[in-house]
């Protein structure tokens, strides 16, 4: 794969990420006939603190507020089919990543869903621009609640715009 898919694979990897995810958007909802844990309206107002932390840490190109956002099995699917196993592997492709400054990346949420303490799931409408090269993607994103926070144990890259 050359270094610019690469990029390209990475940023849509970031672009979950780069979310603007106004708190209106329905992150502090459970979904219909999801279980309601104790705490699972908290769980879910928590699950919007989590895809902010995943926007701010890819805005700051912050590697380590990243990594901290992943689970440890972590599973990132590109566009073009490339698979990255873990967090160790995902991170291996974070950090060049984000040294690079010649992206920009716009998220329009289509939808969310919150499963009480449980899962969060975020799918996004994105356009990469490398080099003013703009590349359309839909971009899914899961989550998990362990240890008392939202991790991300899955991301989903597709060929966009979404129909």
């Amino acid at each position: 794969m050359s270094k610019t898919m690469s990029r390209i694979c990475l940023t849509i990897l970031m672009g979950a990420a780069a979310v603007l995810v106004p708190a209106s958007a329905g992150g502090g909802e459970v979904a219909a006939g999801a279980s309601k844990p104790p705490g699972a309206v908290g769980c879910a107002a928590e699950f919007d603190k989590a895809v902010q932390a995943y926007v701010d840490t890819t805005h700051e190109r912050d590697v380590e507020g990243f990594e901290a956002l992943l689970d440890d099995d972590v599973t990132v699917i590109f566009r073009l089919g490339e698979v990255l196993y873990g967090k160790e592997a995902t991170m291996g492709f974070i950090e060049p990543f984000f040294e690079a400054t010649n992206w920009t990346q716009s998220f329009d949420e289509l939808t969310r869903v919150v499963r009480g303490c449980r899962t969060g799931f975020v799918l996004f409408d994105s356009v990469y621009t490398e080099n003013g090269e703009p590349l359309p993607l839909v971009i899914g994103v899961t989550f998990t609640y362990e240890r008392g926070r939202w991790l991300v144990v899955h991301n989903q890259d597709s060929a966009g715009p979404a129909s």
